[in-house]
């Protein structure tokens, strides 16, 4: 494994739904640049540079623009006296939040919000260009394969549980896979890509699972170049055309699931949950406002991936390999409580955690690694667990055993 990409000096635990799903691209563009602003600010100057009047303005926390443009609405308000009433105030402050006017009057704040869009699709539209001119498929191909082998280094998956190409038993069928609509491009990934054995990658193996409720996607097999085209849930939705067919998908969902597809035209990952692509964020805005029910709606709900949120292809395995070699996310346990900070997982999940993060200090990780050690103890501890939380649930009225379902 590339050494180089195990403690990035740029990257940083987040919390969920990272490492699976990612917030607007644009929003790391921005904190990009306020670092940089920051970094000259910070900077020694000289006598002649140096202003011994400067005041550092206040922090502010989220969308500095919209918050801008609410606290001028505020204080014109405050200063108008009562020619602005609170409806009045709330329209114009959902100007400011939407870009969208929320009265036949509109307000500046509208302009102003509109203004500050524009300037963020201009943003996320570079971001777009850079991905593309960067992409480079067989370094992505390369990265997915470190964070497989990465799963078996750390125990999560046994050995010999990858398979490398070329493929041939079985093949990718690649005349199947252009009769379904794939381009070139996107089936010569596929037989680059590394796939798990059968065996742990079933729609009932959570064990081995890395994404949440979600296989890997294999295109060895005839059932997945199919799902490929039209995956869980737009399959179930009547009349839903294929997917773009320069997105692949690398997993494929159950019912509450993730999607994970690599945009093979401009290199980059689109990730979200099957439930939930954020109609917040630029990457949504940026095809216009779509009223809730309305047939625009309808429409959008079936082409939800291309407004989802967006990260460059490498990078996005970069920080999956991240999170792992760095125990911000740990492997062998459920895959919505492999966070170690988070506070909300039930007791049982949490004591796995706590024995699962002291058996790597153990054994040595990552330098000194002893995986046949680790794997032993791990073993007698999880019994020693489960056995211990299912003498408390038999314990229990059946009306409370809920509470540790």
């Amino acid at each position: 494994m590339d050494q180089s990409l195990l403690r990035p000096p740029n990257f940083k635990p987040r919390p969920w739904p990272w490492p699976w799903g990612h917030k607007s691209i644009v929003l790391d563009v921005e904190e990009n640049q306020k670092q940089q602003v920051n970094s000259w600010l910070d900077a020694d100057l000289s006598d002649d540079e140096a202003d011994s009047d400067y005041v550092p303005s206040s922090p502010r926390s989220g969308n500095s623009n919209y918050s801008d443009v609410l606290e001028t609405a505020s204080s014109d308000s405050d200063a108008s006296g009562s020619d602005i009433n609170d409806s009045e105030l709330a329209q114009i402050q959902a100007d400011a939040l939407t870009g969208w006017r929320a009265s036949p009057t509109g307000s500046l704040g509208a302009l102003d919000a509109q203004a500050a869009l524009e300037q963020r699709i201009e943003i996320l539209v570079k971001a777009e260009e850079d991905a593309a001119a960067s992409y480079d498929p067989n370094q992505v191909v390369s990265l997915i394969t470190q964070f497989y082998e990465l799963m078996v280094t750390m125990g999560h998956w046994p050995e010999g549980s990858i398979r490398y190409p070329p493929h041939t038993d079985p093949p990718v069928n690649e005349e199947l896979a252009t009769e379904l609509g794939y381009p070139p491009a996107v089936i010569s990934v596929m037989h680059k890509l590394p796939y798990p054995n059968p065996s742990i990658n079933t729609w009932h193996d959570d064990e081995h699972a890395i994404f949440d409720e979600t296989r890997l996607a294999d295109y060895t097999q005839e059932s997945y170049l199919r799902e490929g085209r039209l995956p869980p849930p737009y399959m179930y939705i009547d009349d839903c055309p294929p997917i773009d067919a320069w997105l692949l998908p690398l997993v494929i969902p159950k019912r509450y699931g993730w999607h994970c597809m690599l945009d093979t035209k401009i290199g980059v990952i689109r990730a979200y949950s099957v439930d939930s692509v954020s109609e917040w964020t630029t990457e949504w805005v940026r095809h216009g406002r779509v009223e809730f029910g309305s047939e625009k709606w309808e429409h959008a709900s079936r082409t939800e991936y291309r407004r989802a949120t967006i990260i460059p292809a490498a990078r996005y395995f970069e920080e999956l390999i991240y999170a792992y070699y760095s125990l911000a996310r740990l492997p062998l346990v459920r895959g919505n409580a492999n966070d170690p900070l988070d506070s909300n997982v039930k007791d049982e999940d949490k004591e796995q955690q706590e024995i699962l993060l002291s058996l790597y200090t153990k054994y040595g990780w990552p330098h000194n690694w002893q995986r046949a050690e680790f794997l032993a103890e791990w073993g007698t501890k999880t019994k020693e667990i489960s056995e211990k939380w299912r003498e408390i649930r038999s314990s229990i009225p059946n009306e409370d055993s809920e509470l540790f379902e």
